[in-house]
């Protein structure tokens, strides 16, 4: 088995599927370069790999082709596409998780300030205890950060 590792994430997939060197490291360019295969390539080439196979030779498919080489390409195209929809519905998964441990935290520290305010009233030193979390609370929302298009459009 083959281990992709970013950051505190390993993703562990068949050998057959580990990255070529060059993957991850390709500029925008270079991407724009790679051909783009329509769906249902790994179908097509097994059906062609078939009838390379049952031609009996009367066909001579291109140099480097064979009707193994096209089984094995087409099958790890399609295999890799199913990675990335497993990888697709995990990170859904956590986008979710996500969502719901910073709701857990941001119920909890909302108590939290609750109660230092109201004790706060008769003990003043607790306010001055909880200064950071009075402040974030008192700093309101950050404003979003501008995207790259709208601060584009305020230059021009």
């Amino acid at each position: 088995m083959a281990d992709i590792r970013h950051g505190s994430v390993t993703v562990t997939i068949a050998d057959s599927l580990a990255p070529p060197p060059e993957a991850g490291n390709l500029g925008p360019e270079e991407v724009r370069r790679i051909a783009k295969a329509p769906r249902g390539i790994g179908l097509v080439c097994d059906a062609t790999a078939d009838v390379l196979e049952k031609s009996g030779g009367r066909f001579a498919p291109p140099s480097g082709v064979t009707a193994a080489s096209l089984r094995a390409s087409g099958t790890r195209a399609e295999d890799i596409d199913q990675v990335l929809l497993d990888l697709e519905v995990v990170l859904n998964k956590l986008k979710q998780a996500n969502l719901l441990f910073d709701a857990e935290a941001w119920e909890e520290i909302r108590k939290t300030n609750d109660q230092v305010k109201a004790r706060g009233k008769h003990d003043p030193e607790i306010l001055v205890m909880f200064k950071p979390l009075l402040d974030f609370f008192a700093r309101g929302p950050k404003p979003a950060a501008p995207s790259p298009a709208n601060a584009a459009a305020r230059t021009h």
